[in-house]
């Protein structure tokens, strides 16, 4: 009984996390900053964000534009991958991912920022907000991975 009891428990932690703002988190918020730092007079920066659960939409960002969504976690469950495309260059990698439990990426000590700069070179990386200049995350290259 004891047992079942602390399932439910869990269970109701868990329903009540996935169905709270990211302002009412039981455990971590994330925010996911994603900004256009492509070269002046580009075509826009297409992204497509989603998780399991949902569905951020299609966003068209400019030069210098800025497009953020927040969440909140759950433990070893949440997991946002975000789609790329501009001018002929098409990328996806997992922008946040509950399991990355030593990863340098969207850590909670660091308030849970996630920042990502898209370059013409490719993608950087900054734990902050405002960012700092980033470290290089990975390139257009759809075979290269996103470390």
């Amino acid at each position: 009984m004891m047992k079942y009891n602390l399932f439910l428990l869990i269970a109701s932690l868990l329903l009540l996390q996935a169905t709270s703002s990211p302002s009412d988190c039981l455990f971590a918020k994330y925010v996911v900053y994603i900004r256009n730092d492509l070269p002046p007079a580009s075509p826009p920066l297409n992204i497509h964000c989603i998780s399991k659960d949902d569905d951020m939409g299609y966003h068209n960002l400019t030069q210098n534009a800025e497009y953020r969504f927040a969440f909140c976690e759950i433990p070893l469950a949440t997991m946002f991958s975000c789609h790329f495309k501009w001018n002929g260059n098409d990328k996806g990698f997992h922008v946040y991912d509950a399991w990355w439990q030593q990863a340098n990426r969207c850590k909670r000590d660091n308030n849970g920022v996630c920042y990502y700069s898209v370059r013409k070179d490719g993608f950087y990386f900054s734990n902050v907000y405002p960012p700092s200049k980033g470290r290089f995350l990975c390139n257009w290259n759809p075979n290269t991975p996103c470390n």
